[in-house]
């Protein structure tokens, strides 16, 4: 699988949730951190936003008007362009089946609302990370079958 990826100076965030002061919230808690962040209020917008220009890293909303954040993820998660962005489910669901049904469309990581700016800064921290160093994998063995 051939990876190609726009590298930024600065992590590209795209957060989705219905909620206004939710948006609010976590778009200030990312660009202090020197994230550059990008909003989207529901599923459609935020499918229109990932094919224009794909971020590093997604913080999804479950509980969402027409596509819930589960089937946003689902598509991403079944698109070779896209399947490789992280998607970090942030929700009020607790409810182990509802934690298990993100990891199944493709999450790789859950935060239950209300969210603690440590706790989400913590995560995405350690999801950019992986990301990287899984890129910076795929062109050292890209590089190699190169050199073969």
């Amino acid at each position: 699988m051939e990876q190609t990826e726009i590298r930024r100076p600065m992590p590209e965030i795209l957060v989705v949730d219905d909620t206004p002061e939710n948006l609010r919230l976590l778009t200030k808690i990312l660009k202090k951190q020197g994230y550059f962040v990008r909003p989207a209020r529901d599923g459609n917008s935020a499918l229109e936003s990932v094919y224009s220009r794909p971020p590093d890293l997604i913080l999804l909303d479950i509980v969402m008007p027409e596509l819930d954040g589960f089937e946003v993820c689902e598509i991403l998660k079944a698109d070779e362009k896209t399947q490789s962005i992280p998607v970090v489910f942030i929700t009020a669901l607790e409810d182990v089946s509802s934690k298990v049904k993100g990891f199944k469309a493709g999450g790789v990581d859950y935060i239950t609302k209300p969210f603690y700016e440590e706790e989400v800064l913590a995560r995405v921290g350690v999801h950019l990370t992986i990301r990287q160093l899984q890129f910076s994998l795929q062109q050292e063995n890209d590089r190699f079958r190169i050199l073969e």
